[in-house]
């Protein structure tokens, strides 16, 4: 029980810290990515161990696919904007799809010799 407590603390502070960033600076970028960026940060330092956040994490990502269910909900809402709008959605999606794994493919070959 402690062991969730401790990992539900660290994301909500996270998330805290990060609401805390968005609105003393009066920013427009959401909150939650902030938070998410100083998880990260304590994760890749080390500062916050990953086995210490698997207890609360692990069930977030087991039902993390119900908390989309709003969105698509509220997309229903806009379905005509969505049918004016389709060629330029699907193209946006398609290009932006390339341009990832034409980066990530770079990223990747050049982090793979500089391994060897």
């Amino acid at each position: 029980m402690v062991k969730y407590l401790i990992s539900a603390s660290i994301i909500l502070a996270c998330l805290f810290i990060g609401k805390l960033i968005s609105y003393s600076f009066n920013l427009t970028f959401p909150s939650a990515i902030f938070g998410m960026l100083i998880l990260f940060t304590l994760l890749i330092t080390r500062i916050v161990k990953y086995h210490t956040m698997l207890p609360c994490t692990t069930p977030l990502l087991k039902y993390m696919p119900l908390l989309f269910i709003p969105t698509l909900v509220g997309l229903m809402e806009h379905l005509e904007l969505l049918k004016d709008n389709l060629m330029i959605i699907s193209l946006s999606v398609i290009t932006s799809c390339i341009v990832t794994l034409v980066v990530v493919g770079f990223i990747f070959q050049k982090l793979n010799k500089s391994a060897l």
